[in-house]
């Protein structure tokens, strides 16, 4: 671990001013730099062609750094994170004339085309880009390779010697992880397979035809956006805070995720959920657990709604039928038996990386379990004992009790949460939103392993959050805390520097300071009564 050095400590304090800056500015605080931002708000459209026009240079320069070299790795990631600060400032500052533009001033179809229109350049820029920031995309399309050929995913892992016919010199070696069985739900296997059938039949690189049909999924979650702030009568202008936004471009159109499948099917859940459309609600909510498990904590919420509004029986029938679409979607897969399940229990039981939370509960553990202890509990009797044994035993046995407290903290605050809807009885989409942020913020946070990309399901409940509520009255810490975090979580990142150089996959201690630090402090000056700067 490299500790913080005195220039970092100097730079974040100065960050934090800057920030406090910015609240008094988004509050609305009376303050002679608020200005420039109500001119530039009487001409929307002028004002988004200049930001969209910088945010597509920046996009650019972005878009043409490549990864993989250990010698260069270091100032690659410098230019990385130069651009994105000045992409998220670009951003932040578009979001401050949106905020100061005129409540009264509705935005023309030339202003959402402007809107949609710079988040498909943004994208389009990186379908060319070979994924150097994770690897994963490889995994995707070997699965949908194996699919292809009639071969069930679930049932080998790649290394496995009947597999050997299938590797070649593209996908194969850029692959982790090759002796673990696949771990993605059935309908991210089809859109691998359609992904694998899309390079082909267009003669395109692999990763561009996978590439190319997740970024058409995002400008739909763009659209739906635009589509559901206008409805809430909120001003569609705030989808920029996702559309043009680093992170689904960058973690989307440029390393191939596809948590923005999964943020798209909960997204038309809510949508088709305020309308009393539960059918169509509980396809998409089932749709999305098929992506990543993470939607089916919505399930007991959407079947209280139910209850709630229509009655008992309809409840019964929306939880049978998001089980038979999850049994239909297995199906054809259960020949793997156990092995559906393998993949995922050897990346819960072992995998950590850039936790916050659970990072502080695990130290303290691992520093304070007595030796007796470890041995009582995780040492079975005529087992040789010695520092290693030590060692790897108490790591073990700090990592369950953390997820043990993690897990009951997650717990509480769940069924907390599902007791006060259920007294409450509110149904407004707001709402929702709200709640649903809570739930995947503390599951997230709480939990041993936080990608960037898996805030790709938040950001559009911010969004949300942020036309309906938030920067008109800055009363939502925790969406405070999420929105910095979604660009402080790109200093993760620096683990690759150490990564090539060394073979370790370790944090930097000064990453995750800086990474959660920044968030937190902007949250506790926006909970302060600001006052302006001097």
């Amino acid at each position: 671990m490299v500790p913080a050095r005195p220039g970092r400590a100097l730079r974040f304090f100065s960050v934090v001013r800057i920030n406090k800056k910015l609240i008094n500015l988004a509050n609305g605080v009376n303050d002679p730099a608020t200005k420039p931002f109500e001119k530039l708000g009487r001409s929307a459209n002028g004002f988004l062609l200049i930001s969209g026009g910088l945010c597509g240079g920046l996009y650019f320069l972005l878009a043409r750094l490549q990864g993989g070299a250990s010698e260069r790795i270091t100032e690659t990631l410098r230019h990385f994170m130069l651009l994105l600060a000045l992409l998220f400032l670009v951003l932040l500052i578009t979001a401050l004339v949106i905020r100061k533009s005129s409540p009264s001033q509705r935005p023309r179809w030339t202003t959402l085309f402007i809107i949609l229109g710079f988040a498909a350049l943004f994208r389009v820029l990186f379908l060319s880009q070979t994924p150097w920031l994770s690897n994963d995309i490889y995994r995707y399309l070997w699965d949908g390779k194996l699919l292809g050929h009639g071969i069930n995913p679930y049932v080998l892992p790649p290394a496995a010697e009947a597999l050997s016919r299938f590797r070649d010199a593209t996908i194969y070696p850029k692959m982790e992880h090759q002796n673990v069985h696949s771990v993605y739900p059935p309908f991210l296997q089809t859109l691998f397979w359609f992904g694998h059938q899309t390079s082909r039949f267009f003669s395109l690189p692999p990763v561009a035809g996978l590439k190319l049909i997740l970024v058409l999924i995002d400008l739909v979650l763009v659209a739906a956006l635009l589509y559901w702030l206008a409805q809430l009568k909120c001003d569609p202008r705030w989808a920029v805070l996702y559309a043009w936004h680093p992170l689904p471009i960058v973690e989307i159109a440029g390393s191939g995720h596809t948590d923005g499948v999964g943020a798209l099917m909960l997204l038309l859940t809510l949508i088709f959920w305020q309308r009393g459309k539960y059918f169509n609600a509980t396809l998409f909510l089932a749709l999305g657990f098929l992506v990543k498990f993470i939607p089916v904590l919505l399930l007991p919420f959407l079947l209280l709604a139910v209850w709630q509004e229509s009655n008992l029986p309809k409840a019964v029938g929306a939880a049978a039928w998001f089980t038979l679409l999850i049994v239909a979607s297995y199906a054809p897969f259960l020949d793997a038996g156990e092995k559906l399940w393998s993949g995922l229990l050897v990346y819960s039981d072992k995998w950590r990386f850039n936790d916050g939370f659970f990072s502080l509960v695990f130290g303290a553990m691992h520093a304070l379990l007595p030796d007796a202890l470890v041995q009582a509990l995780m040492i079975p009797a005529g087992w040789e004992i010695n520092e290693v044994v030590m060692t790897t035993r108490r790591i073990d046995l700090a990592l369950l009790i953390a997820k043990i407290i993690g897990g009951s903290i997650f717990v509480y605050i769940y069924f907390r949460l599902w007791w006060r809807t259920f007294k409450s009885k509110s149904t407004t989409a707001p709402n929702w939103v709200r709640l649903l942020i809570i739930i995947l913020a503390a599951f997230f946070l709480l939990s041993a392993t936080l990608q960037p990309w898996y805030l790709l399901w938040l950001l559009p409940l911010l969004t949300l959050h942020a036309g309906n509520e938030f920067l008109t009255e800055m009363k939502s810490v925790i969406a405070i805390f999420l929105l910095f975090l979604s660009a402080t979580v790109f200093l993760s990142y620096w683990v690759l520097e150490n990564y090539l150089h060394t073979g370790l996959w370790q944090e930097p201690l000064w990453v995750k300071w800086l990474e959660y630090g920044i968030p937190i402090a902007v949250q506790l000056l926006s909970r302060a009564k600001v006052k302006p700067l001097a």
